[in-house]
């Protein structure tokens, strides 16, 4: 994983999770939980996500509002200025917590 290879070339402590953030409710909800009854069509291989949450302890999944987005500013067409304003003031202003 990649946070292997980050810890190897160092200051990257392995001992806490890695925040991951998504502004999809529904996709950290389904993470978040240990039953998969609604959702037999995924694959096994995204369950790998759930694994590294739940017994590995490796990462940390969070939810973001997409108006609070930074990776919004290059990855969605911007409508309007106000858009540009908010984004743009979120990814030159890092809160701590995130």
């Amino acid at each position: 994983m990649f946070r292997n290879i980050l810890s190897e070339i160092g200051g990257f402590d392995l001992t806490k999770p890695t925040s991951i953030f998504n502004d999809n409710q529904g996709a950290v909800d389904w993470c978040k939980t240990t039953s998969t009854k609604g959702m037999r069509h995924v694959n096994i291989r995204e369950n790998c996500v759930r694994e590294a949450l739940h017994e590995f302890n490796e990462i940390h999944i969070g939810h973001i509002p997409g108006p609070h987005n930074p990776s919004d500013i290059f990855t969605k067409e911007i409508k309007d200025v106000s858009s540009f304003l908010t984004l743009r003031d979120t990814l030159l202003s890092r809160s701590p917590s995130l």
